[in-house]
C-alpha cells in the first residue's frame, strides 16, 4: 500500500503528491503496487520491485525484464511514452 508520510508535519498538514501504478501498468507480470512523486521515482521503485522479485526467483518478472531489453529503442521509448501518459493520468494516492 501506498503511504506519503512526512512526519515533520503535522498529520492535518500533510501533503500527498504520490501516484500510484501496478507492475503491471509498467510493463510487469502483477498487480503490486508502485508509488511515486514523480515519473521517475515511480521508475525507480519498480524497478526496486522487479529486481527483488527477479532475486528472489520470480520467471515471470525476469521474462517481463528481458522483453523489456530485447525490444528496439524505438520500442522503448514507446514503452516509456505509455508508461509517462499512465502515471500522469493517475490520480494522487
Amino acid at each position: 500500500m501506498c503511504k506519503n508520510v512526512k512526519l515533520d508535519l503535522p498529520y492535518f498538514l500533510i501533503l500527498n503528491n504520490m501516484k500510484k501504478l501496478k507492475c503491471s501498468d509498467l510493463g510487469g507480470p502483477c498487480e503490486a503496487e508502485v508509488c511515486g512523486e514523480t515519473f521517475a521515482e515511480l521508475g525507480e521503485n519498480c524497478k526496486a520491485h522487479v529486481m527483488e522479485k527477479i532475486n528472489g526467483g520470480c520467471s515471470e518478472h525476469m521474462q517481463a525484464a528481458t522483453d523489456m531489453m530485447a525490444k528496439s529503442a524505438t520500442e522503448q521509448q514507446a514503452c516509456f511514452a505509455d508508461y509517462q501518459r499512465k502515471f500522469d493520468e493517475a490520480p494522487e494516492c
